[in-house]
């Protein structure tokens, strides 16, 4: 039988009224509390019975004391003359408990007991959620310029959408604790002023754990989606060295604390080594990514390479859905199939393919395509819209730029077997290429400037990628 055990609980600092509770039912159920780190709360077996507690929070207290200061042993001396024993502390909290049926509370003036709490929450609690606060503002403000500025990717990509996600939960639960917070101590000093009455505080357990329950299950269908590839052993890496980066500050901070190092040369330490793990072990971790990366994401090998004006080109034989060989008879063999970009999440799905000759034999035709499945039908007409405005992404901008520069007109749509059709405008003149509209795909394709399409070619091509 164990005689210990650790637990990570999920109360807010300032929650006295939650946290009394949790450590009477442990009590009866036979654990008493008796230390607490950022590593959880751990407890030891005793015999079951009925303790109080009493969660008292003591201001000039920090995370970073090597050991109490002679305030705090005076005010946990007092306590005990009063039957009142120290559990175990938190920077400012100070847990203690009492046998006793009857006992004296130890707090008795609820505008001191406020005033305390309100002191230790700006020094810990508040200033750690308002720098959150503004990180996931931050974060969620470069998010949301990525979606409107390039949708498609951020909505193809499982990664994208988990990390926005994060930053979206991480937010709203810092905003929930300052919310709540501000809302119960508005409440606690009206009533302490008005008849000296302690009103119960109200954390948000339920919520942090629905959340955290939500993110892990994010994460599990994140690896899962990977499907064992390349992405999931960098997912992991990159889990394992936050988890790294976390027990190593935290490690080398109680370490001090044991070796009685003052609180400010602890803390100031603990920031510094903070910030040089994290850019030191993201550094080594891209390097490792850089120099494993055809370990990682394995591309196929091409089977043929050829010279150019001094340089070596692969020949790629990728599997493309369309290939020129299959709108016109050709002769020539030595073209290169390449898929370019696949990248797929559970709202939709893009893939970018090309086909090219040789560099000494770019008189044969070429050919390019994107085909993006849309999981979502109410994200379809979101994402044609994306398309439409970066139908031309890699014509360039001549000077200076005229009225009908760029801009796409509807087309007929029947000969593509499609609901709706577009062609690409230039300066007033049609070019070859075309964003076409089926059920759940857009493919977006773009020919040579002289192939002139037939309707038995754009059947095939409504064949091939129409779905």
């Amino acid at each position: 039988m164990k005689n210990t055990k650790r637990r990570f609980v999920l109360f807010s600092f300032y929650d006295r009224t939650g946290i009394e509770a949790y450590l009477e039912k442990q009590a009866e159920c036979g654990w008493m509390l008796d230390k607490i780190s950022a590593l959880g709360w751990h407890f030891h077996r005793i015999e079951p019975k009925k303790i109080h507690f009493s969660v008292v929070y003591f201001s000039k207290a920090s995370a970073f004391d090597p050991e109490p200061s002679e305030q705090q042993l005076a005010f946990q001396d007092f306590c005990e003359h009063t039957g009142w024993k120290h559990a175990a502390a938190n920077a400012q909290m100070q847990v203690f408990f009492n046998e006793t049926p009857e006992s004296t509370p130890i707090e008795t003036d609820a505008a001191l007991e406020v005033a305390a709490i309100h002191a230790s929450a700006k020094k810990s609690h508040l200033s750690s959620y308002y720098l959150l606060t503004g990180v996931g503002i931050l974060q969620m403000g470069l998010f949301v310029w990525r979606y409107l500025s390039d949708p498609i990717s951020i909505l193809t990509s499982n990664s994208n959408l988990f990390s926005g996600m994060c930053w979206i939960f991480m937010l709203a639960l810092s905003l929930v604790e300052i919310v709540g917070y501000h809302r119960w101590h508005k409440r606690a000093k009206a009533a302490a002023e008005l008849d000296g009455s302690f009103v119960e505080t109200k954390g948000h357990q339920n919520f942090q754990l629905i959340i955290l329950c939500i993110t892990l299950l994010a994460f599990a269908l994140l690896l899962i989606s990977y499907g064992g590839s390349g992405m999931t052993a960098l997912v992991l890496v990159t889990a394992a060295a936050f988890f790294c980066i976390t027990a190593i500050v935290v490690g080398i901070s109680e370490l001090m604390k044991k070796c009685k190092i003052p609180a400010r040369l602890n803390r100031n330490v603990t920031i510094i080594l903070t910030v040089v793990l994290s850019f030191g072990l993201t550094g080594l971790l891209l390097i490792s990514v850089v120099n494993r990366v055809s370990s990682l994401f394995p591309d196929e090998e091409a089977t043929n390479t050829y010279v150019f004006n001094g340089r070596t080109y692969a020949i790629h034989h990728d599997e493309l859905p369309l290939t020129i060989e299959d709108l016109i008879d050709t002769d020539y063999n030595e073209y290169s199939y390449e898929l370019r970009i696949s990248s797929r999440s559970f709202l939709a799905e893009r893939r970018e393919f090309a086909q090219r000759p040789r560099l000494d034999a770019l008189v044969q035709p070429d050919l390019e395509y994107s085909v993006t499945t849309v999981k979502a039908p109410l994200l379809y007409d979101f994402c044609k819209k994306a398309l439409l405005a970066d139908f031309a992404h890699n014509y360039g901008h001549p000077v200076p730029e005229g009225p009908m520069w760029k801009e796409e007109t509807a087309i007929d749509a029947a000969p593509w077997g499609a609901g709706e059709a577009y062609q690409l405008i230039l300066g007033g003149e049609p070019q070859m290429r075309f964003l076409i509209c089926y059920d759940s795909r857009i493919v977006e394709i773009d020919f040579e400037h002289d192939w002139a399409l037939t309707d038995e070619q754009m059947r095939i091509i409504a064949q091939k990628l129409g779905g």
